[in-house]
């Protein structure tokens, strides 16, 4: 009897050791050849591919394809992209969504791109522990109060737009007339609300106009610019709207120029005689520290040409490739809701910023400045 009672407890002394030893292994990093269960690793991008701005999103897109291209190259990862186009619609950014839920290798998205899309589909993705990296949705609403708790950005938010617009609008152009246009939309309405309400602050006198956001004419609102406006500032996602409201008050004689928000950065479509547009993350273009990643990119997509959109999209698939990467090193598996955890803990080196990215509680960036690019006969410059 006590020989039973002996074995017994030998047998479920060694079950709790060979227990204890394979938790043990689990919270080790996994060894190189178990990254193997991580070759099927997929980042999703949710942009608008087609319609209005088919350009914003294509950008992001070649971007993103170069940098996993590169970043597996680098680190012998094989990690792929799945496309998701918005065309710009709310309803079809949902369904989009739930695609990406969906889809169980899709570990980090990158984008929604814009604002509405966010709104439309971040429920169903933060529902997941999906983690969602934007590298261009700036409305201040996404992460007030985090109401998705898997969303980060790398760019600020429309809290910085909207005072740097209004205090050079006021301060540098000395503007004392000015026509602020939204284009009814959940990205255009608040920041044009914004720079209204800082303008009139700055004692300019300040008309409100609005425009459906599939407007391709706007000659009726140039027709009530009187001669005495300064500036048009559009708040606009759609950078050849910008270029149409510019060519039509110059058709029409008035002297107002566009300022255009950072929907229309542009060199290849928003290209007036005279203007300015602001964007969340500076041109690399202009930056000699950048020329060496500007150079690999041009080689690799035979020269496309690229705004702000893309390198910010670029940043953004890092950061997702990076917190993916360790969470295969640490589990030898991905599982979303490390993945997301990782995001949260990033702080790596920027393309658009000479700062590290890092985020704040709420999922923005800590530290991001809006740009501000002057136009000359379609020729962008950097100002201050």
């Amino acid at each position: 009897m006590r020989k039973g009672l002996i074995a017994s407890a030998l047998a479920v002394l060694v079950a709790a050791i060979v227990a204890s030893t394979a938790l043990a292994r689990t919270a080790e990093p996994a060894a190189a050849s178990q990254l193997a269960t991580c070759t099927n690793v997929s980042l999703g991008f949710v942009g608008p591919l087609t319609g209005a701005a088919a350009f914003l999103g294509q950008e992001q897109l070649s971007w993103l394809q170069f940098g996993v291209q590169d970043y597996n190259k680098k680190n012998g990862t094989k990690f792929k992209v799945v496309q998701g186009d918005t065309q710009l619609k709310a309803d079809v950014a949902r369904t989009v969504a739930r695609r990406m839920v969906s889809t169980r290798n899709v570990m980090a998205v990158i984008g929604p791109s814009e604002s509405q899309a966010v709104r439309s589909g971040a429920k169903l993705m933060s529902a997941a522990n999906l983690a969602m990296v934007s590298g261009s949705a700036t409305a201040v609403d996404l992460t007030k109060g985090k109401p998705y708790k898997s969303f980060f950005r790398v760019i600020p938010n429309d809290g910085v737009q909207g005072p740097t617009i209004s205090t050079y609008v006021s301060g540098t152009l000395k503007a004392k007339n000015v026509v602020v246009v939204d284009s009814q939309d959940d990205y255009s309405r608040p920041l044009a609300q914004a720079i209204t309400k800082r303008l009139r602050a700055a004692k300019v006198s300040v008309t409100r106009q609005s425009v459906a956001a599939d407007d391709t004419d706007f000659s009726s609102i140039v027709t009530n610019v009187g001669s005495n406006v300064d500036v048009v500032v559009f708040a606009t996602q759609v950078a050849t709207a910008a270029n149409t409201m510019s060519n039509q008050l110059r058709e029409q004689g008035k002297k107002a120029i566009v300022f255009g928000t950072d929907g229309a950065y542009s060199p290849s479509q928003f290209k007036p005689r005279s203007g300015y547009v602001s964007v969340f993350a500076p041109d690399v273009s202009f930056d000699p520290s950048a020329k060496q990643i500007v150079n690999a990119y041009k080689k690799w997509s035979k020269n496309k040409a690229f705004g702000a959109f893309g390198p910010a999209t670029y940043v953004a698939g890092a950061v997702a490739m990076t917190a993916i990467q360790k969470t295969c090193q640490q589990l030898g598996r991905a599982n979303r809701g490390l993945v997301t955890a990782a995001v949260r803990k990033t702080n790596i080196s920027s393309i658009i910023s000479k700062n590290p990215i890092r985020f704040d509680a709420k999922g923005d960036v800590r530290g991001g400045k809006f740009a501000i690019y002057k136009i000359a006969n379609g020729k962008y410059s950097p100002v201050g």
